[in-house]
């Protein structure tokens, strides 16, 4: 008969009591849109604060209404960019993390975490700090033959997981601001109540959380492969 879609066997490998998938062409995706998440969001948060000056030259009236929203094109344009690969990474890290958590149960390991996890645990409490997701990589890292921590995934957790929290503290005044706005004195109103530096330091927090979380997908991969014996 033949092995049933997806099943790994490697000379050398151990022996799997269930099918095996591979996981190293989802990484090299993840890696891929993940880039474009991370340097998008890093142009838009600079092209957002750069908008500041626009907007307040189009409340001072010395631009009109359309050469304004002119100027918002490119960065809705780019903010639209990178919500599509964020999504998109989030569709791929699922179906990587539940591939690896069924493999090692596949080899006989006892996890804590069950498969489902990979997709139930970015949404459930305490939800941004996405500690359930931190705990499952951390297992999966361990039982794949990591040795010890990986630092990698702390950088990834505090700038992915703690930032986004400590941001919208320093921001709960204007949390809600912009939300539903189509009005062009509403919106440039918006843009010069938000925090430029804010705006600039989480968009650089974004780019860091991207870095290391390609290095740690390329890590656990690679040392996922070791386990599975994957080519």
């Amino acid at each position: 008969m033949a092995p049933p879609p997806g099943y790994v066997a490697y000379a050398g490998a151990p022996t799997p009591t269930a099918k095996v998938s591979r996981v190293k062409g989802l990484s090299v995706a993840i890696a891929i849109v993940v880039g474009i998440a991370g340097v998008g969001g890093l142009l838009n948060g600079f092209l957002t604060s750069g908008l500041r000056a626009t907007a307040q030259d189009f409340l001072d009236g010395q631009i009109s209404s359309s050469e304004f929203q002119d100027e918002l094109i490119s960065s809705t344009l780019l903010a639209g960019l990178v919500g599509v690969a964020t999504i998109a990474t989030m569709v791929l890290v699922m179906i990587w993390m539940y591939r690896i958590a069924s493999n090692l149960r596949a080899f006989g390991m006892d996890t804590t975490w069950h498969p489902l996890f990979a997709v139930f645990g970015w949404f459930l409490p305490p939800a941004v700090l996405y500690v359930i997701p931190f705990l499952m990589l951390r297992e999966q890292w361990t039982k794949s033959g990591g040795k010890g921590e990986n630092p990698t995934l702390g950088v990834w957790w505090l700038a992915f997981g703690i930032w986004p929290l400590i941001s919208l503290g320093l921001s709960a005044g204007s949390l809600f601001d912009g939300i539903g706005q189509t009005d062009p004195e509403d919106v440039a109103q918006t843009l010069l109540n938000n925090s430029q530096t804010l705006t600039i330091v989480g968009s650089v927090v974004s780019l860091v959380a991207a870095v290391a979380w390609i290095l740690f997908v390329r890590q656990l991969t690679a040392r996922h492969q070791s386990l599975t014996g994957e080519r």
